[in-house]
């Protein structure tokens, strides 16, 4: 059980040597106060996810037209999966079943995103079109979503 205490006084020094002089003892404000709390920690795992996970991956932009504000150059092309679990396989596959590019994602501290410079296997940028992913995680989960990329401006 916890005791409220408030002390009023001034804290003095600098790093890392800190001090706190206590100019008196005030009781709280209401006699007979009391605040009771309970903690349960719990652990992150990034080899375990959540369908709600799932359910929130998608491509960021999509459509990708020619180019975004993601880019900072006319040769470098940016395409992001988002909301992704912390570790996953992102493959991307032509409309004709084609795997076009395999992205592996692996960011213990739970990160959400992968970048995709939109290349192929061969380093060729890919042709306008729409295309699939297939997101995969340890624990077997997948997600399967589409986007569309249009690389020309008529």
């Amino acid at each position: 059980m916890w005791s409220l205490r408030t002390y009023a006084g001034n804290v003095t020094g600098s790093a890392p040597t800190y001090a706190f002089k206590a100019a008196a003892f005030r009781p709280p404000a209401i006699p007979g106060l009391k605040a009771q709390f309970q903690f349960t920690g719990s652990t992150f795992d990034p080899t375990k996810t959540a369908d709600s996970v799932f359910a929130k991956i998608h491509t960021v932009p999509d459509p990708y037209y020619v180019t975004n504000a993601l880019e900072f150059t006319a040769n470098t092309k940016v395409l992001k999966f988002v909301n992704l679990p912390s570790q996953c396989i992102v493959r991307i596959y032509s409309t004709s079943g084609i795997l076009v590019q395999l992205l592996t994602h692996n960011d213990p501290t739970g990160g959400s995103e992968v970048t995709w410079n939109l290349r192929n296997r061969n380093n060729q940028f890919v042709a306008s079109g729409v295309y699939f992913y297939h997101v995969e995680a340890p624990d077997g989960r997948t997600k399967i979503g589409r986007f569309t990329v249009i690389n020309f401006a008529p």
